[in-house]
């Protein structure tokens, strides 16, 4: 991850541009990457535990491509966790 700090306001008035090269890498394009990151970070937002817990004063969305770059979030875990809560919803309602 690179990190960059720039003001175009003046000084005083610094912004973080923050490049996530290495989440494109492991998710294969930056597509794709927004894809999952929203997906996660949408999970986030409706009570899923974060993976990272320093991470607890971020967005949910750099949270989620902190994670996709750490390699705790890919498609495939998003996909199960679907998996598992759509079974556990059809056993309730049994």
């Amino acid at each position: 991850m690179l990190v960059s700090f720039y003001s175009p306001y003046g000084a005083g008035n610094f912004m973080a541009n923050v490049t996530f090269q290495e989440a494109v890498e492991k998710i294969g394009n930056r597509f794709d990457l927004v894809l999952v990151a929203a997906r996660r970070a949408r999970e986030m937002q409706f009570g899923a535990k974060n993976n990272s817990a320093q991470e607890e004063y971020h967005k949910y969305t750099v949270i989620a491509l902190r994670e996709i770059e750490k390699d705790l979030v890919n498609r495939n875990t998003l996909d199960l966790c679907d998996y598992q809560a759509e079974n556990d919803k059809r056993l309730i309602e049994i």
